[in-house]
């Protein structure tokens, strides 16, 4: 009778007892002892190979998926294959402002130039790295021999890469449809990547190559090259097939590849930058004199494996066009991603205004970047949306906005069932709760759970029986002092109805009529007040409303002397409908505020 064998039983023990199972099955093998006898070796030789295959054919199957693949040349071969390139190291750039004097020089020229590829040098970390202008830049004499150069657009503000200048060089073959062009260079930025292909070894004009990903239009005479990495981790570059995929060179043609070999994010922070070489006037050497407008910025390691595993299905969604809201973030992101912290695209369908045609952008840019750069990274978004989105289409930059979640945990701490005292109990777990809060929001589309919390608070210590939480959400705005404003305050979730025992709204103090007073909203109603401090009195009976279901406070009316506590703003804390959850909406983002929240124990002691 046969025996079926389990194929997805693969380790060595089971794998040698089916084997023996399948062979006692046997009429030669019965009441045979297969571990007293030689055939038990030939088993185990037969287990082990099956079991290295089986493993084998595993490591080859989770290395075919971009889920499960740990192979960095898997992955990056997945990802190609759904036309995602991953992005190499991302060169820094800093901005300055070049000038030279050379006094009142007799004869002097009226316009100077500086070439593309001009050094400086800069320290970060007392590491010495190497900066170069991009473009051409030139100057115009003042009538006093001194010269500010300026970009060919006309910018003062001139940017400067990190890196090392490389060239090299390739010979096309007689077959050269399929050749593979590899750069020997794991430190390559792909985007400072210029290819320019020659007729001949002998030839100074050339005909200039652009990356595919950057055309918008493919035919047979367009003049592109695809530039990825290669599985050795080295960049390769390869051309069209000559009939739809854009020419390709011809044999015989040079090709030189120019790119800068840089340090990626080490080089980020430069704030001093000295010019490598100086400028010749009629015989005499001048200083190339640069001022840093914006230290280096902007500058990254490779993309990491998460990265890819993340971004390739994404980026393969969207087609290379801008239609859908993740189509925006997913291109912004692919595009400008050392730059951004995170992105959130919503329709503007979906806006409080609604706008039809539009699509809202709000970017959380990184810490480092200035407002000169977000000023630039923005307009070259709009420009890559003119290009890839539907048209009639406009993008829309729509500024983050922060909603704060304030906390009151109670618990209950029972000093038999641990060693800690109740403060240090105290203490840890207002630990906990900072920990939850700095992992778990933050980011557009975190959501808050209070019961997770609350588990959290349980686990600190056996000594912790139980735990409950109050929570509110906490919006600002900041007045002008001594200035009759209204102000209108959007929570992203519903707040609590009125009643006739607590408060709803509460605001931070400030000074109004000469008295310390806050905002709160009147029992049994939504309408808000002005009352003192301490006392409580009424100072203005109707300064405002709010609105339980749209999660709207208007405050109408206020004019206020000064601020109270040392901040620019004032704290509007509400409750929320249901506290149990707190989830953003559009361009909104949760953090958390400590400095109203507490947590305290109870003593408690059992039997």
């Amino acid at each position: 009778m046969a025996t079926t064998i389990k194929s997805t039983e693969l380790d060595f023990n089971t794998i040698k007892n089916n084997l023996k199972t399948a062979l006692a099955a046997k009429s030669e093998f019965a009441d045979y002892n297969f571990e007293a006898s030689g055939l038990s070796n030939i088993l185990d030789v037969l287990a082990v190979n099956t079991h290295y295959n089986g493993l084998i054919a595993n490591f080859a199957l989770n290395e075919s998926y971009l889920s499960t693949a740990q192979l960095r040349s898997s992955l990056v071969s997945l990802a190609e294959g759904i036309g995602y390139i991953p992005k190499s190291k991302t060169a820094s750039m800093g901005t300055v402002t070049l000038s030279t004097n050379t006094g009142d020089l007799s004869g002097r020229p009226s316009t100077l130039s500086l070439a593309s590829g001009t050094k400086f040098t800069a320290s970060v970390d007392d590491v010495t790295y190497t900066f170069q202008t991009t473009e051409t830049v030139s100057a115009t004499d003042n009538g006093y021999g001194y010269y500010s150069y300026l970009t060919p657009s006309g910018s003062a503000n001139i940017g400067i890469k990190e890196g090392v200048a490389k060239t090299k060089t390739f010979f096309v073959g007689p077959d050269s449809v399929d050749d593979v062009y590899v750069i020997p260079d794991k430190d390559i930025d792909m985007e400072t990547a210029v290819v320019k292909v020659y007729q001949s070894a002998s030839d100074t004009a050339f005909t200039s190559y652009i990356n595919i990903s950057k055309s918008t239009t493919i035919n047979a005479n367009t003049r592109l090259y695809i530039m990825k990495e290669a599985p050795n981790g080295f960049y390769e570059i390869t051309f069209g097939d000559g009939i739809t995929l854009g020419t390709a060179p011809e044999a015989g043609n040079k090709i030189v590849i120019e790119y800068l070999k840089v340090n990626g994010s080490v080089a980020n922070g430069a704030s001093s930058f000295t010019a490598n070489s100086k400028i010749s006037i009629l015989g005499e050497d001048y200083n190339v004199t640069p001022v840093t407008v914006i230290n280096s910025i902007g500058g990254a390691e490779e993309e990491t494996m998460a990265s890819i595993r993340k971004n390739a299905p994404f980026q393969y969604a969207t087609q290379n066009r801008m239609v859908t809201a993740v189509d925006y973030s997913t291109l912004v992101l692919s595009n400008f991603g050392t730059l951004i912290k995170d992105i959130q695209a919503f329709g503007g369908e979906e806006a409080l205004l609604p706008e039809f045609g539009v699509v809202f952008l709000s970017i959380v840019f990184n810490s480092d970047v200035t407002a000169d750069t977000i000023t630039t990274t923005k307009d070259a978004i709009t420009d890559l949306s003119k290009q890839l989105s539907v048209v009639g289409f406009d993008i829309k930059f729509e500024d983050p906005v922060t909603t704060f979640i304030e906390t009151e945990i109670f618990f209950q701490f029972n000093p038999k069932l641990g060693s800690l005292s109740l403060n240090t109990v105290q203490d840890n777990v207002q630990t906990e709760i900072n920990n939850y809060f700095t992992t778990n929001i933050g980011k557009f589309n975190q959501s808050f759970r209070r019961s997770n919390l609350l588990n959290n608070v349980d686990e600190v210590n056996t000594s912790v029986l139980s735990s409950r939480a109050n929570i509110k959400v906490q919006r600002r705005f900041t007045p002008t002092t001594d200035l009759l404003q209204d102000h209108t305050l959007r929570y992203p979730v519903g707040l609590a109805e009125p009643d006739d025992v607590n408060y709803i709204i509460k605001t931070t103090p400030f000074q109004f009529n000469g008295k310390t007073c806050i905002i709160r909203n009147k029992l049994s109603s939504n309408k808000l007040e002005v009352v003192t401090l301490g006392e409580q009195s009424v100072e203005a009976d109707n300064i405002g409303s709010y609105n339980s279901a749209t999660g709207v406070i208007s405050i109408i009316g206020l004019r206020l002397q000064s601020i109270i506590g040392g901040d620019a703003f004032i704290k509007v804390s509400a409750v929320p409908a249901n506290q149990s959850a707190i989830s953003p909406i559009r361009n909104d983002i949760l953090e958390y505020d400590s400095g109203p929240s507490f947590a305290t124990g109870v003593v408690v002691t059992t039997t």
